[in-house]
């Protein structure tokens, strides 16, 4: 599945691109269909990085983030626990409605277009693959990302089980291998609160999205009702934020991410947005989020 995306990544060293698997090296394919073992090297045979198993490991001279949060998806149960016990109830909880997987789904393909044929999204903060493997489903070229290995694993069991390829990218949020302008689509699923550097990753959204590329984007704000404050206080010792709606969206049009819609259930917050063609589109006045609030 990588080598489909080779012409759009970028060397996690240097940025240089396009990358190519080097013919020098031994390339073993694995039984499973799409999971490859080599070597992607820049244009000029520079900047060397492996795939290992379907995982291309982009980290370049970037580390796992230390909170203890980011240190915990490392862990293998995290992992194989996280989507069937935790993200399935999580978003009806935090919303206080019913909020079905399948209502979210069908809201990241009315953001992205509801042809997504052959378009290449990025899945940042991808843990499982549950966008990853939905926006596949529909034929997608996705690469879902994350620092995690076990989640990557994860990411390429469940895909496939499901039948669908999806490219298994290990790199932060705050540096993307993709090359400038060769995205069409990022979705971020809750992951926002856990990146150690907001602004740095919706910076790099912003550089890898074509002009007119979409974002979806969900994420959590902070409550406004006593106890869920003092929860969200401690939760944010273990590296987790909880900005305002109104941060959030000024967050996206300081990278030039234009909001083209925007959605709040209790503390659930859904922001579509669109990359702007010249960062000097960007300097008008922010858009105001004007939703009421029921005490999430």
């Amino acid at each position: 599945m990588i080598e489909q995306l080779l012409p759009r990544l970028r060397s996690p060293i240097t940025g240089a691109h396009p990358l190519r698997l080097d013919p020098a090296a031994e390339i073993e394919r694995a039984p499973t269909v799409g999971l490859i073992t080599g070597t992607l090297v820049g244009p000029n045979g520079q900047d060397p990085s492996q795939v290992e198993l379907g995982i291309w490991h982009a980290m370049g001279r970037h580390s796992v983030p230390r909170s203890l949060l980011q240190l915990s998806n490392v862990v293998v149960p995290v992992s194989e626990l996280y989507e069937a016990v935790w993200r399935r109830r999580s978003t009806e909880w935090m919303s206080r409605r019913p909020f079905p997987i399948d209502e979210e789904v069908a809201e990241i393909v009315d953001a992205l277009g509801r042809d997504v044929t052959g378009a290449c999204v990025a899945d940042v903060g991808c843990s499982e693959g549950l966008y990853s493997r939905e926006l596949a489903k529909r034929g997608a070229l996705v690469a879902g990302v994350d620092h995690s290995r076990p989640f990557l694993r994860r990411l390429l069991h469940h895909s496939a089980k499901c039948g669908v390829q999806v490219a298994a990218v290990r790199a932060v949020a705050e540096c993307l291998p993709f090359a400038d302008g060769q995205v069409d689509g990022v979705v971020i699923g809750g992951s926002l609160n856990e990146f150690v550097d907001r602004s740095a990753a919706l910076s790099e959204v912003s550089r890898v999205l074509r002009p007119g590329g979409r974002l979806f984007m969900m994420s959590l704000v902070s409550a406004s009702a006593h106890v869920p404050r003092l929860l969200q206080h401690s939760l944010r010792l273990g590296g987790i934020t909880f900005p305002t709606a109104e941060a959030t969206v000024a967050e996206c049009a300081d990278q030039g991410l234009k909001i083209v819609d925007q959605r709040l259930d209790g503390i659930v917050l859904r922001l579509t947005a669109e990359r702007l063609a010249t960062t000097a589109d960007a300097s008008g006045p922010r858009p105001v989020l004007r939703i009421k609030r029921d005490g999430g």
